[in-house]
């Protein structure tokens, strides 16, 4: 098949359930009650659970790699969540390629619900790996301020884990990506089952429940494979009380280096503040 050129358009649709948003905490470890507490999410301005940044990533990952037919490395990734995203309403997805070359594509993604508003605007580029991480600029330091709702600049966390064969399989059985490089002895690990794991310590643990995902930048320098100890970390960079946002570096390192480098931006509204909180 005839990779698409520079202008051409696709469109395709996703529906989730809450089975779908219950499996993918199972997944990804996030927990976050504003996307399996029906009772929780209906006291926020939600007024029902809503999907997790990740799945939305997913969605639009396997949408990209079933249009442009060849496999290719998720280079970097951009997301803006910009509405919520429910169960039980067919999602348009849009993609249209802005950029391509012998080494990949830049293609523009877009999804809207049957409203009209656009739940999630992304730019991805896909192509070969091996230059991304000598082209990639150091994360914003963190920067002074104040403490809001118990949180401060430079507090950390992190998780490790790894995935399994049978967890990429089970993220393909949620989310029917077609990329072979997920598939088979050496598995490598989808780009947005690594982004759960900054979900889960960003719903959980760093703000922790009730956060709710904004933005996301993600830089790719090499895959992880089935099997390897990888491990997330975030860090608070800057808060903005007036707005309650909240800014993070976002990371994912393996024994082999650096994995995956990205800064997060969060809203802290809703947040439920643990019993070491004020």
């Amino acid at each position: 098949m005839q990779p698409p050129a520079v202008g051409e358009t696709h469109s395709t649709n996703v529906t989730f359930t809450q089975r779908d948003f219950d499996e993918f905490a199972r997944l990804s470890g996030d927990n976050n009650p504003i996307h399996v507490d029906p009772e929780f999410s209906a006291r926020t301005a939600f007024g029902r659970t809503v999907a997790h940044g990740m799945a939305l990533f997913g969605v639009l990952d396997a949408a990209t790699s079933q249009w442009l037919g060849a496999p290719m490395g998720a280079v970097s990734q951009e997301l803006m969540f910009t509405a919520p995203t429910f169960t039980d309403e067919p999602v348009a997805i849009d993609l249209a390629v802005m950029a391509a070359s012998d080494n990949g594509f830049e293609v523009a993604q877009r999804m809207t619900r049957p409203d009209g508003l656009q739940t999630c605007v992304g730019a991805v580029t896909r192509g070969d790996l091996s230059g991304a991480a000598a082209g990639d600029g150091p994360s914003p330091a963190p920067e002074s301020g104040e403490s809001f709702r118990g949180l401060e600049v430079g507090v950390t966390a992190e998780m490790a884990r790894r995935y399994t064969a049978a967890d990429i399989a089970a993220y393909l059985g949620l989310i029917d990506d077609p990329d072979p490089t997920y598939r088979g002895q050496d598995a490598v690990v989808p780009p947005p089952l690594l982004g759960g794991l900054i979900s889960c310590l960003l719903g959980v643990e760093l703000p922790g429940p009730g956060t709710n995902w904004l933005k996301q930048r993600y830089r790719f320098h090499h895959p992880v494979v089935a099997g390897e100890l990888v491990t997330g970390r975030v860090e608070i960079t800057r808060l903005r009380p007036d707005k309650a946002l909240v800014n993070l570096r976002t990371e994912c390192v393996t024994p082999r280096g650096m994995a995956v480098t990205g800064e997060a931006l969060v809203l802290v509204a809703d947040l439920v503040p643990p019993p070491t909180r004020s």
